[in-house]
């Protein structure tokens, strides 16, 4: 009889490698497919999801008419705005008559005219 031992064993003793050589490789496969899948799940998603953004959803659709009483509110607005307009029209008119008008100086008390463009004293 053999000593029990030695690394021989009879071959009625061995057990067959291959179900652990499969168990391993199917079990690596697994594990590189579970890895992949969690690191595409929990950081390449979300990169991507940020930088590759989907375009703003169109506005919603206008109204389908002005409103009476807006209307009414920027006519009247544009209305008070033309008034202000035409009263300070009216300052600036009379600023420039002024500044027509005859000019009391310290070099010329009696206030002369000034002279148009273009000719001398």
């Amino acid at each position: 009889m053999s000593d029990p031992a030695s690394p021989e064993r009879p071959t009625s003793e061995r057990q067959p490698r291959w179900p652990l050589i499969l168990g391993s490789l199917v079990g690596g496969f697994l594990l590189v497919a579970v890895g992949l899948g969690l690191g595409w799940y929990l950081f390449y998603r979300p990169i991507v999801n940020v930088a590759v953004q989907l375009p703003a959803p169109p506005a919603p659709p206008a109204p389908p008419g002005p409103d009476a009483a807006q209307v009414k509110a920027l006519e009247d607005q544009i209305e008070k705005q033309k008034t202000a307009n035409k009263q300070i029209e009216d300052q600036i008119a009379a600023l420039k008559d002024r500044l027509r008008a005859d000019v009391c100086t310290a070099k010329d008390p009696l206030g002369k005219p000034p002279a148009p463009a273009g000719q001398k004293l």
